[in-house]
């Protein structure tokens, strides 16, 4: 046999055999998955370790603010919970914050007590009057109608909000244990935050990103990021500070600009969630369309169709103004003939709407009017009444959870019912949105009807009444509402239509000679003789509901008008009893301790002021004042520089601090 060459090649080792690696090679190769693990977790762990530690000196150092609707404060009771003056912060920027209505809050409700919330904007609140604003008539009301039950009505609306701040609103009450939840909200969708026409900020963005931008937020550390990023970017609103309405002047969007939709979409997601947080608390919710001054109201702004010629135009202008023409000469007809020629060519422009259906109604076309009357409202560029589709959306949305329990106050169709010609004029709003007394009433009356009718169905031994609703005059009454005070509100109204964009409006000037009228006739309403029967009013409604702080803050007011200075510091120190949180009791109590020149009680008036609330501007433009008087003008400087940081608003601090400033810079 022959023997195989010495250089043949090895057997094949078994299948597999020839991938195998060695174990060093195996240890090396998981030693460096190790690694690259350690290096992606020390990558991901050192950025979170060192946000943590700079959350936690920011704290430490206490940097930011809460983010909680109901907070406490050293000033009250450890036990209870006051509104956060802070709260829209995260949501808008500093100078541009409004605030809510004080509130003492107990998070352990009393035994046997009905506690109701009011959620909403600055209708809700009663703006421009909150201590006549409907919760306050609808308490006034159930209090009447079942004396045997407590009711507690919390209102947490404030002016300039919108869904998007209400939501995290609602979600920080749905452990305070609220019986009923009342929602009249709507007006703001757009002009509020992250809306269509929003100053605040960007314009609708992606709900998910709104949401993780708020979430974010609560942390200090995303606060101090806010807080740079706007002061590296300011915007020239918040330069300025709050100018009222005329700040969105020039955010006009059209009825069919698509990001409506979007907008649409994220009211009722937020409205639904709204509505199951509610339930989820177990409470009964009650939603309410919205109302809005349509018989006697103009557009705030008026745009023509995108893609109308210049010729068109002109043709178009040409019919408008003959149109008007022929209106004021009363011939309505020829007028509507014009309009309907003008609206072949664009009838989009809200203005023709308004004018067409003032004539309608002129001529007693009062479908015909509503039609374009309603038309005026929706195509209104300035976008601060809810429209039919908005409007529209809460009904669907209160339908698509009536399987929870939730009711649905069509206000809207109410308030039609009751106005003249079927659409709600002045008698019921002093403007666009804004409840007079009386719309306050009715709106008050038909959520005491909706609260009845849970009482009801909850079959509560105590709820069953027969006894008729208080009429409005009664409830005035306990409210302390007289012509003293219609007279003041009235005054505050006419400011308010001096501002540019009640000026651009059609018929301004006729508005405001019927408002002067009124207050002409109002006038003796401010006399001595009836402040003092306004007076008596208020003291006598105090004694029938003993702890109401608004009811002793009219009564300090009224008693300052009479010029009784110590008897108005009475009653500001019992409403600092009663809200001793508050610091506008301080500043005016301040103010009256100054006049009266007793300055060392006021500086220390003042100062309280500023310990309970830092923000407060009034209580350093009352410090400034007194040390400029002093002679103190390096610390008045201060004062009032630090006033305008806190509210750009302030044109008689700013023209103070500036004469300071060049007398500092003479020699």
């Amino acid at each position: 046999m022959k023997k195989a060459p010495s250089h043949s090649i090895a057997p094949t080792p078994p299948s597999g055999r020839e991938d195998r690696i060695e174990p060093s090679s195996r240890g090396a190769n998981a030693l460096e998955g190790r690694r690259r693990w350690f290096r992606l977790g020390a990558a991901l762990l050192v950025p979170l370790v060192g946000i943590a530690l700079i959350e936690l000196v920011l704290r430490l150092i206490g940097f930011g603010y809460e983010t909680a609707f109901f907070v406490r404060h050293r000033a009250v009771d450890p036990s209870l919970r006051v509104e956060n003056q802070r709260f829209a912060w995260r949501f808008v920027p500093r100078t541009l914050a409004k605030t809510p209505e004080f509130v003492v809050l107990n998070p352990s409700k009393p035994d046997g007590t009905c506690r109701i919330f009011v959620f909403g904007e600055s209708a809700a609140i009663g703006d421009p009057a909150p201590a006549f604003g409907f919760s306050r008539i609808l308490e006034t009301l159930l209090r009447a109608r079942y004396p045997d039950m407590q009711f507690e009505v919390v209102n947490t609306a404030f002016t300039a909000i919108n869904s998007h701040v209400i939501l995290p609103i609602a979600r920080d009450c749905r452990s305070l244990q609220g019986d009923i939840w009342l929602v009249y909200m709507g007006n703001n969708e757009v002009i509020g935050p992250f809306g269509t026409g929003t100053v605040f900020g960007r314009q609708t963005p992606p709900l998910p990103v709104i949401r993780t931008s708020l979430a974010l937020k609560r942390a200090r550390s995303a606060q101090w990021l806010d807080q740079w990023l706007q002061r590296l970017s300011p915007s020239s609103e918040a330069a300025l500070g709050w100018g009222g309405m005329s700040m969105f002047m020039s955010q006009q969007v059209r009825r069919d600009d698509p990001r409506l939709e979007t907008l649409n979409r994220h009211f009722q997601r937020n409205l639904g969630d709204l509505i199951a947080v509610g339930t989820d608390a177990r409470a009964q919710v009650v939603v309410s369309t919205m109302v809005s001054r349509l018989r006697d109201w103009p557009p705030f702004g008026s745009l023509h169709r995108i893609g109308l010629t210049e010729t068109d135009r002109v043709e178009w202008e040409r019919l408008y103004n003959a149109g008007v023409a022929a209106q004021t000469n009363g011939a309505f007809e020829a007028a509507i003939r014009d309009y309907e020629s003008a609206a072949r060519l664009d009838d989009t422009y809200a203005d023709l709407h308004f004018q067409w259906g003032a004539c309608c109604l002129a001529l007693g076309q009062t479908n015909e009017a509503k039609t374009h009357l309603t038309l005026a409202r929706d195509l209104d560029t300035l976008r601060f009444r809810t429209d039919s589709r908005h409007n529209e959306a809460i009904r669907q949305t209160v339908a698509r959870h009536a399987g929870r329990g939730v009711r649905l106050l069509d206000a809207e169709r109410h308030f039609e019912r009751e106005s003249k010609h079927g659409m709600p004029g002045e008698e019921l709003l002093y403007e666009h949105v804004h409840f007079t007394f009386e719309g306050n009433y009715l709106l008050a009356r038909l959520f005491a009807e909706e609260v009845a009718a849970i009482l009801a169905d909850r079959a509560a031994p105590r709820s069953q009444s027969s006894a008729a609703w208080l009429a409005s005059e009664a409830c005035a009454a306990r409210l302390g509402y007289t012509d003293s005070q219609r007279y003041e509100i009235a005054k505050l109204v006419r400011r308010r239509f001096d501002e540019p964009i009640y000026r651009h409006q059609l018929g301004h000037m006729e508005r405001l000679r019927q408002l002067d009228d009124e207050l002409a006739s109002l006038r003796g309403h401010s006399k001595p003789v009836a402040r003092r029967r306004a007076m008596e009013v208020c003291r006598q409604a105090s004694a029938s509901k003993p702890g109401d702080w608004m009811l002793h803050e009219l009564t300090a007011r009224l008693l300052v008008g009479l010029d009784d200075y110590s008897a108005a510091e009475a009653e500001w120190r019992e409403v600092a009893r009663l809200i001793p949180h508050a610091a506008r009791s301080y500043n005016e109590i301040g103010k009256l301790l100054e006049q009266q020149g007793r300055n060392d009680q006021a500086r220390a008036s003042f100062a309280r002021a500023l310990e309970l609330n830092p923000d407060s501007a009034d209580a350093h433009v009352g410090l400034g004042n007194l040390d400029r008087a002093q002679g103190a003008r390096s610390k008045a400087i201060r004062h009032f520089r630090q006033a305008l940081r806190l509210d750009p608003t302030r044109a008689e601090t700013a023209k103070d601090l500036e004469t300071l400033l060049q007398s500092e810079a003479r020699p």
